[in-house]
């Protein structure tokens, strides 16, 4: 379906759908050839001559047409075409027999029981049409049970009138030997005719792609193709129709891919729209409707969808009057990716145009985003801005458009979220209450911006084995999106329960391939999921609070270290608590010297539901607990990432106090993330498709 010459010359078609009585009559089969013949007949789409119903017009139905009436429908069809010099189109649908091994035969009488010899010969009519001279060639569209059947032998090809000088192109509903059902070649094909397809040129012909489109529509049987040029001279090629989504159209239309599918998907039910390709002829279209057809429901989505395009194209024109000179295919990947587009959107090739990002932005939104908003299209806009132009004030056209969208705050706070935007990937290891982990829930971030979720399932096991299928895929789901984006990914979050906590730190986990430890390669921070998911008993804003005080107390530079708990404060659980119940919640970070004999799982809890940091050796660490306070009060303000350099350069055979380190680390960017995650709105699933699906 690549490009095809065309030419002034009339093109001609005769649809013949040929009914059946009784039992055996072929249900919806005088809608479908008229469906193909209306399209055929479209001046924007198959630009043939509509001659009308009738035995000499360009449409025959009936029941029990007989074998001559066909036969001389099709002979004055070729006449009228070898008149004007140009193409024929012959399409019959209705019932076929023999196949199999033997010609195909279309049933013209009426009843199939009625004997070939009132029947027409397929194979013999297409040979003998195609080798008329005079036409510029001829395409049969055959509808029939045993459809390939009906092409020629190679004998009327290449000895007939013509002497294989001739252009044939023949599209079949089935095999030889299996059956059509329900007319879905007819129907699949005048719908890829009226809509059009999206990776073809300015024609759609007969040919390898049509009919790849064909058999992903057509699950019940498996049509094909036949194709013969022996055309002794150059000439335009044998095509079925104007493409209404050839990359020429839309640029004529100002509408891209996205707006094009749409657009004809929901202009398709709607009588009078044939030929609509732009913004302008639907508005002009819009416009001209009787009142009392513009509260029909179907009607209201194409308007809803006329101001979606309006949106579109005002963003288009400031977006390029503000970073005309800047953009590039890269900057607009690398923008696609920082505004949460999916994967498949950005890697597509070519790369998608500035105006293909924004109406997928639009076009893609929520279901129960606000109407006039998008939120995508603002995180779209403000990732080009922090790319382009990470300064404090935002560009005065971009200012304005966001003024008059209604959209100011929200462009100003994503385009903060976006500020010293580092990658960082948060894997949060879920437990739902149990005993163990049933899921890792992923989130890449920019800066302070979610821009991608996903959740990964667990086998039931022990840690970390049951993790690590997990987190593997996370990994590469993660690493995905930063290299669309041209990013790396260092530093890694990894939230977990308080049992996981007890003797698997997650740096150590064997997560690369099953074989290297995921704080060989990565930066990883453990975080304690308290304050995503409390324990029983506990109260999120309860945590949330205490996490809110732990950094206003660690802002206030008041505490060098860790306030460390000794061995009478860890004598039992009662004991410690009896020590927290004298000290305010969030007040410090606990540090634990030397590990208690027995009960540390339960008074790991007690400690993190009264501070969420917590510092306490390793159990395979035996060292002197004097010098290892002193060692974390040395490096107290480059922590948590002393304590990774730490790990890492142990690993290399480099020794040090702070390896012996265990931590679950709380921060702005931590607490930051916590709150959000507890603000977020909860909706049903389909309030979060795109509009166009709900």
């Amino acid at each position: 379906m690549t490009g095809a010459a065309t030419s002034a010359v009339s093109r001609h078609v005769l649809v013949v759908g040929a009914q059946c009585r009784g039992a055996e009559e072929l249900p919806g089969l005088e809608d479908a050839a008229r469906r193909l013949h209306r399209a055929l007949v479209d001046p924007d789409l198959g630009a043939c001559l509509d001659r009308g119903e009738g035995e000499t017009g360009s449409l025959l139905v009936g029941t029990a047409l007989g074998r001559t009436a066909v036969w001389n429908a099709i002979s004055g069809a070729v006449d009228r075409a070898k008149a004007d010099g140009g193409p024929l189109i012959l399409a019959l649908l209705g019932h076929g027999i023999g196949g199999c091994g033997g010609p195909l035969y279309f049933v013209t009488s009426g009843d199939t029981q009625d004997g070939e010899i009132h029947q027409l010969h397929v194979p013999s009519v297409i040979g003998t049409a195609a080798n008329a001279t005079g036409p510029s060639g001829l395409i049969a569209v055959i509808d029939t049970c045993h459809a390939a059947a009906a092409v020629p032998d190679q004998q009327s090809a290449t000895a007939g009138l013509q002497q294989g000088g001739l252009r044939l192109s023949l599209l079949f509903a089935a095999s030889a030997h299996l059956p059509a059902w329900s007319m879905n070649l007819s129907i699949q094909l005048a719908e890829l005719l009226e809509s059009g397809v999206s990776t073809a040129g300015d024609f759609l012909a007969v040919d390898d792609q049509l009919i790849k489109e064909l058999r992903t529509r057509i699950h019940t049987q498996e049509p094909g193709g036949y194709m013969f040029d022996g055309a002794p001279t150059s000439g335009g090629s044998l095509w079925l129709a104007h493409n209404l989504r050839s990359a020429s159209r839309r640029a004529a239309g100002s509408l891209g891919l996205l707006a094009c599918e749409r657009l004809h998907k929901l202009l398709n039910p709607l009588e009078g729209t044939h030929g609509i390709s732009s913004q302008e002829q639907l508005k002009e279209w819009l416009g001209e409707l009787e009142p009392e057809r513009l509260g029909h429901p179907a009607v209201q989505r194409v308007a809803e969808f006329a101001r979606d395009l309006s949106v579109c194209a005002v963003a288009v024109t400031v977006l390029e009057e503000t970073f005309r000179e800047d953009l590039t295919d890269d900057l607009l990947r690398k923008a696609a990716v920082r505004a949460g587009f999916p994967l498949e959107v950005v890697v597509r090739l070519p790369c998608p145009s500035l105006r293909d990002m924004v109406e997928y932005a639009v076009l893609c939104q929520s279901a129960v985003a606000p109407t006039g908003q998008s939120r995508t299209l603002v995180h779209f806009v403000a990732a080009l801005a922090h790319l382009i132009g990470p300064g404090e004030v935002l560009p005065q056209q971009l200012a304005a458009w966001a003024a008059r969208s209604g959209v100011s705050a929200a462009l100003n706070s994503r385009v903060i979220e976006l500020r010293a935007a580092t990658p960082r990937l948060v894997l949060v290891a879920a437990d739902d209450g149990g005993e163990g982990i049933v899921r890792v829930e992923a989130s890449l971030l920019f800066g302070s911006a979610v821009v991608h979720t996903a959740e990964f399932s667990c086998e039931p096991g022990p840690v970390p084995g049951a993790l690590v299928s997990a987190l593997d895929g996370a990994l590469g789901w993660a690493l995905s999106r930063l290299a669309a984006a041209g990013e790396r990914l260092v530093p890694v979050d990894v939230s977990v329960p308080t049992f996981v906590l007890l003797d698997s730190p997650p740096e150590e986990w064997k997560v690369i391939r099953g074989r290297r430890m995921l704080g060989v390669d990565y930066d990883v921070t453990t975080r304690w999921s308290g304050l995503l998911t409390p324990p029983h008993g506990e109260r999120l804003d309860d945590m949330l609070h205490a996490g809110s005080q732990l950094l206003s107390s660690l802002q206030n530079k008041a505490q060098s270290g860790p306030s460390w708990l000794g061995s009478d404060d860890l004598s039992s659980v009662e004991r410690l608590q009896e020590v927290l119940s004298r000290r305010r919640v969030g007040g410090c970070v606990w540090g634990v010297g030397a590990l208690p004999e027995k009960d540390f799982g339960l008074m790991l809890e007690e400690l993190l539901v009264h501070t969420p940091a917590l510092i306490w050796p390793r159990h395979d660490s035996v060292c002197d607990t004097r010098a290892l306070q002193d060692a974390i009060t040395e490096h107290w303000d480059s922590l948590p990432k002393k304590l990774v350099l730490a790990f890492q350069e142990r690993l290399e055979g480099i020794p040090g106090l702070l390896a012996g380190i265990r931590t679950t680390w709380h921060d702005a960017p931590w607490q930051d993330f916590c709150q959000r995650r507890a603000g977020r709105a909860v909706v049903a699933p389909q309030d979060v498709t795109p509009k166009e699906q709900a």
